[in-house]
């Protein structure tokens, strides 16, 4: 029932966005990820920092889903198991990862023995941890525990 309530406000927030933007003409101006964002952050929402939260305490301005359902091989198939499947931010941008899967997850960079969470193994339902990348590059990641699930970051 949380799952159906949390899509349901994401969703509503994003129609709401489209809709003003389009009313307003700023679409181009305001960032798509700031509406979800705000809504994260705000004490009427259900979300959670993760007990380790990243390498930062910034409010973040890039946002990654680890979408419902993503625990289930499938979610590969269409690049759907990390919403969006691939980012792209600036050198210097923190990007806040949001588990909206009922199960338990983690990000790992591909070749790195850490978590982006580290210390902690998983991020947990309607739990969220902050990233903030100070290097440019592609870095695939991952979910060690659903290997199936990966995306990809690119900062520019």
């Amino acid at each position: 029932m949380k799952n159906i309530i949390v899509s349901s406000i994401i969703g509503a927030s994003i129609l709401i966005f489209f809709a003003a933007t389009l009313f307003t003409g700023e679409f181009e101006t305001q960032n798509s990820d700031d509406v979800l964002i705000n809504s994260i952050y705000s004490e009427e929402e259900i979300f959670s920092e993760a007990r380790y939260s990243g390498n930062t305490d910034e409010k973040a301005q890039q946002l990654i889903i680890i979408a419902e359902n993503s625990w289930e091989q499938g979610c590969e198939v269409d690049n759907l198991c990390f919403l969006p499947y691939e980012k792209i931010i600036n050198v210097g941008e923190t990007l806040l990862f949001l588990n909206q899967d009922e199960f338990e997850h983690n990000v790992r960079l591909r070749g790195d023995p850490n978590y982006l969470h580290f210390p902690t193994d998983v991020i947990k339902q309607n739990e969220y941890f902050v990233y903030k990348f100070n290097e440019p590059g592609k870095f695939e990641y991952h979910c060690t525990l659903h290997p199936w699930m990966e995306g990809v970051i690119i900062i520019r």
